[in-house]
């Protein structure tokens, strides 16, 4: 069989383990698999919507990065994976493409929003950050929006997460800066915003209230369509920017690979991020859940870390080196940009943090550097 390692998915594992392919090859054809040849970096998302960021600072060019690694792009999605228990090798089956062989297969295509399939409208209404046409799509409608008469611009965010809060800061903050009136919502079906945050999350709930976000907590989504949201209730709130930021869903590729799976249809992998079950499929990111680690959270920060063990653990499968165990952090640091200069800045279970302009330039330097460590290989 050939050896050949696919690399389904461009997201943070991955790029770091083509970055190590071009500094030290694999010793077998390396090959990745994406649906889009551009990789953009989350952490930067609400700062290129609120103006502070062009699209191509928050770029990897995964064609460029591959032809560092001396590895073939493939543009494609991948739908299945067959990996037989107990046999040998893989194959990936791409759309519109003929099997791809494999001696190994690595996965890193992170999660999907949660509830868009569920909730009326919201698959046909709603924006996302993912996929990447998703979030062009969301940056084109607030650009057009902000553009056109000057009505108030509505708009409404759904879920109170991290990446929710950020995105409401950035299209108040970028509605203000174009002189226009700013009617920008926040919807949790939890009880509170940020909920891992402890007392944090209320200092950050009374800044956003204080510069007129309406953030309303407990109230599910029941419908979504081109003019705003109806909550379960029968309330409405008008928006004409309807973003998508409800948690995390298991991609549909791990089940219809018939790969080992937790509940919620994540790819179980051992300590060294094998498939549980050891077939010849390795995982990182969001897409999978860690044997003896459910309490890991769904955030890029995880991906990252798990990067250099994924990179370390594929060679030795491939024959060079010793597999080593990835641990999971339980203590990490989180900067929230309130789109006014400043950040809230926490680490691990400290239940108040610092907001300030050092944070934000602090969130910057460590969100820059990530993207122009793929960039500049």
């Amino acid at each position: 069989m050939t050896r050949r390692l696919v690399l389904v998915g461009g997201g943070h594992a991955h790029l770091e383990v083509l970055r190590e392919a071009a500094r030290r090859p694999f010793g077998a054809e390396l090959v990745l698999v994406s649906p889009s040849p551009a990789q953009l970096y989350s952490g930067m998302m609400p700062g290129q919507l609120r103006g502070a960021y062009r699209e191509r600072d928050l770029t990897v060019d995964l064609p460029a990065l591959c032809r560092a690694a001396g590895a073939r792009f493939v543009e494609a999605a991948a739908a299945r994976v067959d990996a037989p228990l107990g046999g040998d090798g893989a194959a990936v089956h791409a759309a519109g493409g003929p099997a791809l062989e494999a001696s190994h297969v690595s996965l890193d295509v992170g999660a999907l929003p949660a509830g868009l399939d569920r909730v009326p409208g919201a698959a046909e209404h709603a924006f996302a950050v993912r996929p990447v046409a998703r979030w062009r799509a969301l940056v084109a409608r607030v650009e057009a929006l902000l553009a056109g008469g000057g009505e108030p611009f509505a708009a409404c965010v759904v879920g109170g997460g991290a990446g929710g809060v950020e995105l409401a800061f950035a299209l108040h903050a970028r509605a203000r800066a174009a002189g226009r009136a700013a009617e920008v919502a926040l919807v949790e079906g939890g009880d509170r915003i940020l909920p891992s945050f402890g007392a944090l999350g209320g200092r950050v709930r009374r800044l956003l209230e204080r510069r007129g976000v309406r953030v309303l907590t407990g109230h599910a989504v029941a419908a979504v369509d081109a003019e705003g949201v109806t909550l379960a209730g029968g309330a409405r709130v008008a928006s004409l920017v309807t973003v998508w930021t409800a948690g995390a869903a298991a991609p549909p590729l791990v089940r219809a690979s018939r790969l080992p799976a937790d509940a919620g249809g994540y790819l179980r992998v051992d300590a060294t991020l094998r498939a549980a079950d050891g077939r010849p499929v390795w995982g990182a990111g969001d897409c999978v859940a860690l044997d003896g680690a459910a309490w890991v959270p769904k955030a890029g920060v995880y991906a990252v870390r798990e990067a250099p063990v994924l990179a370390d653990n594929l060679r030795a499968a491939l024959g060079d080196g010793a597999a080593r165990r990835y641990v999971p952090q339980r203590r990490y640091l989180v900067a929230l940009d309130t789109a006014d200069g400043r950040a809230f800045l926490r680490r691990g279970g400290v239940p108040v943090g610092v907001h300030a302009r050092w944070a934000l330039r602090l969130k910057r330097a460590i969100d820059e550097r990530f993207v122009a460590r793929y960039q500049r290989v």
